[in-house]
């Protein structure tokens, strides 16, 4: 039988229909067209429904193929093989190798190809690596929904969110050609239904949903809708490496709310959702001049960090307290009005109050502190489902004569400032340069622990956020600041045992609520506090 080669293209996706046997007269021939055609192709589809032999050349030809659109940052796909061909695929592992579609199969929506982790995903998953049953990378919630909520339009809503977005398809793999840590988008969605439980059975599936996440080729989030006699509940969770805060309560719930009250078509033909894959590839193709200066600008603000000149000191610890290394106390004599018409904002202010309690603690005038962004500056990040975190050092000398009314707008310029070099960040992950540094965040409203969130005409109350009680990260020391809808504040330490004792933390606690109570005078000389 002739070999044939046909050919259709529709914007950047090139599908070439195959018929015949592909031997090595038709790779020659397959090879010369492909190479005339591939130009500004981001996917290539080859129809081998009508192939009814594949040689060794072949095979050779197609992983030639696959690695040219790998190359221009495309995608691969064999598309229905017959079960003879399918044999030779299997019995030679190049399915591990290439994307095929079986017959009957649903072809993946999104590019199949293999993506670097970015330097943020990387930091983390290497993070989780450390203790392989670590939970800390767990970003959960257990919402009691009001008895009017329909489960099933929920659960419909919830399967046509996690169907418009790649983030949920994503996989972590190692590639099986160079062994690379990365991540794939094609992986199959988990489908969400109703479950009716006891309250005993709620209870234990709790305690599964608390379990860590198998990092390799598996699903990275876990959404349960949930009826059982007493009430109804919808649980999230989320692996960090692919969500964030952000993404979840800002992105995720308000579409869920969205596609709950106006139905999934209505919501999918007002919005085209980004994909997130795109963005780590363009990401990954940044020039150097741009990231250097970044790279530049967060050694100059690293450099001399250590543990003991820029955390509180440490008094061993005390494990017997338990493993949930996490303490959550209410803050007083702050209120809310106080930034009204101020030249810097909660995080900066609060930001300074830990800061300053950091120095103090440590019995230095100079304080290094990483916090914590969301990541999403322009407004196309801002709609970008998936994990967009970023994690800034930040410096101070509290030398001289300055007071709190000019240290605070200085303050807030130097974390704008930092903000522009957010692209230069890599470097800080890949090598660990803040590894050990107190990490700062501020959490607004039903981004912090308590709060409720809108679902219809019904209110969603989140009655649970599971701590991590088994975590990864060691010598470190995690300051969250909450800023409640009822204009109360709460300070939120997490610490590892083996160096903080929860006296200690006490101790710290009490010291952040005084600089902060403090810098509420603009008149304070900086030196005065420490």
């Amino acid at each position: 039988m002739n070999f044939t080669i046909r050919q259709e293209r529709q914007g950047d996706t090139l599908t070439m229909f195959l018929t015949g046997e592909f031997n090595k007269l038709a790779m020659d021939a397959f090879d010369k067209e492909f190479l005339l055609a591939a130009e500004g192709v981001k996917e290539l589809l080859l129809d081998f429904s009508g192939v009814t032999y594949l040689s060794s050349a072949g095979l050779r030809s197609l992983l030639q193929a696959a690695k040219i659109m790998e190359s221009q940052g495309g995608s691969f796909t064999v598309l229905y093989p017959q079960e003879v061909v399918m044999d030779v695929f299997e019995m030679t592992h190049f399915d591990r190798f290439i994307h095929i579609v079986r017959e009957g199969e649903e072809q993946a929506p999104i590019n199949s190809a293999y993506y670097p982790l970015r330097p943020i995903q990387r930091w983390l998953t290497d993070t989780h690596f450390r203790r392989a049953k670590s939970t800390m990378m767990n970003t959960g919630a257990l919402v009691r929904l009001e008895t009017a909520v329909d489960l099933e339009r929920l659960a419909a809503a919830v399967n046509g969110l996690l169907e418009s977005y790649d983030i949920f398809r994503c996989r972590l793999v190692f590639r099986p050609d160079t062994g690379e840590f990365c991540q794939r988008f094609d992986g199959k969605l988990e489908k969400v239904y109703v479950e009716s439980l006891s309250e005993e059975g709620l209870e234990e599936r709790k305690q599964e949903l608390k379990q860590p996440y198998d990092l390799i080729d598996r699903p990275l989030y876990r959404v349960n809708i949930i009826k059982t006699p007493e009430s109804k509940y919808i649980y999230m969770d989320f692996y960090h490496a692919i969500m964030d805060g952000a993404a979840i309560v800002l992105l995720f719930w308000r579409e869920l709310e969205k596609r709950y009250v106006h139905g999934n078509e209505a919501v999918a033909a007002k919005r085209q959702p980004a994909s997130y894959a795109d963005y780590v590839r363009e990401e990954a193709a940044l020039p150097e001049d741009e990231l250097a200066k970044g790279r530049a600008y967060w050694e100059t603000m690293l450099a001399g960090f250590a543990k003991d000149k820029h955390l509180p000191p440490m008094d061993g610890g005390n494990v017997d307290e338990g493993p949930e290394h996490e303490m959550e106390t209410p803050l007083e004599g702050i209120e809310k009005g106080f930034f009204k018409g101020k030249d810097f904002g909660e995080n900066a202010f609060f930001m300074a109050a830990a800061m300053l309690a950091i120095a103090k603690a440590a019995g230095r005038r100079e304080a290094i502190i990483s916090w914590v962004h969301n990541g999403r500056v322009t407004s196309a990040e801002r709609r970008l489902m998936g994990l967009m975190l970023d994690q800034f050092p930040l410096r101070w000398d509290f030398e001289g004569d300055m007071t709190v009314e000019q240290f605070l707008p200085k303050l807030e310029a130097r974390i704008t400032e930092g903000i522009q070099y957010r692209k230069g960040m890599d470097k800080i992950y890949e090598e660990g340069l803040e590894a050990g540094c107190a990490c700062f965040i501020l959490q607004k409203g039903t981004l912090g622990r308590r709060g409720s969130v809108k679902l219809g005409d019904t209110q969603a109350v989140i009655e649970e956020m599971p701590a991590n009680e088994i975590s990864a990260a060691e010598n470190t020391l995690d300051i969250e600041l909450n800023a409640h809808d009822d204009g109360t504040y709460s300070l939120v330490l997490d610490y590892d045992p083996h160096c903080y004792s929860r006296k200690a933390m006490e101790a710290f606690t009490e010291q952040v609520e005084k600089m902060a109570v403090a810098l509420q005078d603009g008149g304070r000389k900086l030196a005065e506090l420490l």
